[in-house]
């Protein structure tokens, strides 16, 4: 059993991580082995990411102290709580993991205060990161300028055409 100042010093761990994400998820990790979570906690800690396993009623304190009306304590077993800076990533290694491993069972989770089931941490999973929504958006940007660019060289080619066309004739 936890001592207050045990309890009190997870807490404070659980509500220093949360403040440093945008997203928690949470998952039943019933039947996980150690090699498969150690496994998983790399591949989160690889992202910037962090994963805890505390008791539910002390994740509730730190989600409530937010704001949150999340209630922990209707799941059944133990759960583990995935913290991530970057909420597509996160949700897209949890998930990937989840649907290699079923033993993992996605509960649900809270996106910058909103709460989340399981649904949305699929559809969350399955848009693309920052970086290639990025990389598309300077993509349809360059569009116009590469038009332009296409269409400025296309009037200069003509005209020197032109002008050889002209030199040719007067030989």
């Amino acid at each position: 059993m936890l001592t207050r100042t045990q309890k009190e010093k997870i807490v404070e761990e659980l509500k220093k991580a949360s403040d440093d994400s945008k997203v928690v998820l949470m998952a039943d990790f019933r039947g996980l082995n150690v090699k498969d979570m150690g496994e998983l906690k790399k591949e989160i800690k690889s992202i910037g990411g962090k994963v805890k396993v505390a008791r539910k009623t002390l994740m509730n304190r730190v989600l409530l102290e937010k704001g949150v009306e999340f209630d922990t304590r209707k799941f059944s077993g133990p759960l583990a709580f995935f913290f991530g800076k970057d909420e597509t990533e996160t949700a897209k290694r949890v998930w990937k993991f989840a649907k290699k491993n079923d033993k993992l069972q996605i509960e649900g989770g809270v996106l910058e205060s909103v709460v989340i089931g399981r649904a949305d941490i699929e559809n969350l999973a399955k848009l693309p990161t920052k970086d290639q929504l990025l990389g598309q958006l300077l993509s349809v940007m360059q569009g116009p300028t590469r038009g332009l660019v296409g269409v400025t060289s296309g009037v200069i080619r003509s005209f020197v055409n032109v002008i050889k066309a002209i030199e040719d004739k007067s030989l």
